[in-house]
């Protein structure tokens, strides 16, 4: 492990192999090296993507990982996920169109993924969090959990968005259900919810407008 540290230390994290990550993430494993646990667990999820489908369940149901362990692989996964959204506010989100844009990443996930979006006065993106990822036809999430975490980060104008792995990006009954839902605990903290646009490689869809008369949003 010595000689892979004075690696990166010499070339970054670049000139690492997928199972030298791996193996520095879990680096204290005792029952076997880390290095054999990284294979074991690359074998498991095969490519480095494969991490952004399994749960910390399944990754500690891998011999020689824990639970622990599997928390710590999955924040490390997490972090490089977040590390790679721009930092930057960008342009405004004035349309369905311009999220759809921003979060075009999200049309060729593998699972569904639900994105809480703040933005401010001027709808600039001042902060987002992926709230839940799930499986490919959908995910579990509360509007509970949506707002616990917008209304701790001071937000008071939203947006929502998700993606639909099939590739078709029409509502469908159940996620117009789930946004009214968002919308009466918006309501509640007095949180502005702009809209909630579906991704999918085959187009995106605004919540907003197709449920037009049916839903108000702020």
């Amino acid at each position: 492990m010595n000689c892979v540290m004075e690696r990166m230390l010499a070339f970054g994290p670049a000139s690492m192999s997928d199972e030298e990550l791996v193996a520095l993430v879990l680096a204290g494993t005792r029952e076997m090296t880390s290095g054999e646990v990284a294979r074991r667990v690359l074998e498991s999820v095969g490519r480095p993507q494969g991490f952004l489908t399994r749960r910390i369940a399944e990754l500690a149901a891998i011999p020689g990982m824990t639970a622990t362990r599997a928390r710590r692989l999955v924040a490390a996964v997490e972090l490089g996920v977040r590390a790679s959204v721009p930092a930057d506010l960008g342009k405004p989100l004035m349309t369905a169109a311009d999220v759809a844009a921003r979060y075009a990443r999200l049309a060729t996930e593998p699972v569904e993924q639900f994105v809480a979006i703040s933005v401010n006065a001027r709808n600039r993106v001042v902060g987002e969090w992926v709230v839940a990822r799930g499986w490919e036809s959908g995910v579990n999430l509360t509007p509970r959990q949506v707002f616990t975490l917008l209304a701790k980060e001071g937000a008071s104008r939203a947006a929502m968005v998700h993606n639909h792995p099939s590739g078709d990006p029409t509502p469908s009954a159940e996620d117009v259900r789930f946004t009214q839902r968002l919308l009466d605990a918006a309501k509640t903290l007095d949180i502005r919810v702009l809209d909630h646009v579906i991704v999918a490689s085959g187009g995106f869809a605004s919540i907003r407008e197709t449920a037009r008369g049916e839903l108000e949003f702020g």
